[in-house]
């Protein structure tokens, strides 16, 4: 059994959040999920798991169980994260936007960049016992909308408030419309800043470097392109189109961010065990 229904969240939040889904699996037997960085962060809440489910993150020798119920916040990732998962496994994600994370903590996003951990832990423990309540006491999701939508704005109106500097905006929605391709310098230049200047401000806000935005973001559009299209073509050929000219590049950030070579992956498109992470990459897609 597998299934993923996402929800959109209130209007009011959009800038904060681009959606919700809540996923389901059921395993027959123990399987590994892989997870690439979307660029974006996201607050999951485990509504059934088996207690040897773990996830390896952010190295191969760290280990994360979870709580059920327990809201965790995952921060930027910059690289892959893998689940080894028993049994059946149901989770309810809230995912922000590139700047909802930066707008969620008091401090910058950079902080939580390759970090997984509780919300109380974060000091967020009205929230978090809000959140928690919620979802162990309400076995109908949809009947949970309206409690996260009204928790969320709560705690966005109760932060400070912040001001993006506005070439951040341009710059996101720059890469976002070149999907990825972009000539960092010159966008730089255009903008008349200093180089150090745009770097830290990107990074606080966001919590990754522009560069490694970059990536992300044609990355994962490279990723939706092959499960789409199931290409029997030379595979460099196929990524040129999203600004791959070379091997070592593609390569590259397929160990990086997949930790595998493409060929591995495209024979693993139609693997139960990519499901979840595919159907989850088409949907908040879209």
């Amino acid at each position: 059994m597998n299934n993923i229904v996402s929800f959109k969240p209130d209007p009011s939040l959009f800038t904060y959040i681009s959606g919700y889904f809540y996923a389901t699996h059921q395993f027959d037997q123990s399987g590994k999920q892989f997870f690439t960085p979307k660029g974006t962060a996201a607050m999951t809440i485990l509504l059934e798991i088996n207690p040897s489910s773990h996830l390896i993150y952010p190295d191969k020798t760290s280990k994360i169980y979870f709580e059920k119920f327990e809201p965790y916040l995952f921060g930027q990732m910059s690289k892959i994260g893998v689940s080894n998962l028993e049994d059946r496994f149901d989770l309810f994600a809230i995912v922000f936007t590139p700047f909802g994370l930066f707008h969620f903590l008091d401090g910058p996003a950079v902080q939580m960049t390759d970090r997984v951990i509780r919300l109380d832990r974060l000091g967020l423990d009205d929230l978090h016992q809000k959140l928690r309540d919620l979802f162990k006491s309400n076995s109908e999701i949809e009947s949970c909308l309206g409690h996260v939508n009204k928790y969320l704005i709560d705690h966005f109106n109760s932060r400070p408030s912040k001001n993006i500097p506005e070439f951040i905006t341009s710059v996101i929605r720059q890469i976002h419309k070149e999907k990825g391709v972009v000539n960092l310098e010159r966008m730089v230049e255009k903008l008349g800043i200093n180089n150090r200047t745009f770097q830290l401000h990107f990074k606080n806000v966001i919590g990754i470097s522009p560069k490694l935005f970059c990536r992300i973001t044609r990355f994962n559009l490279l990723l939706q392109a092959l499960d789409a299209a199931l290409p029997t073509l030379d595979i460099l050929d196929f990524a040129v189109q999203f600004g791959y000219t070379d091997k070592p590049h593609l390569y590259k950030d397929f160990k990086e961010f997949v930790g595998m070579t493409p060929l591995r992956y495209i024979r693993l498109i139609n693997n139960v065990n990519a499901m979840v992470e595919n159907e989850v990459r088409n949907k908040l897609s879209k």
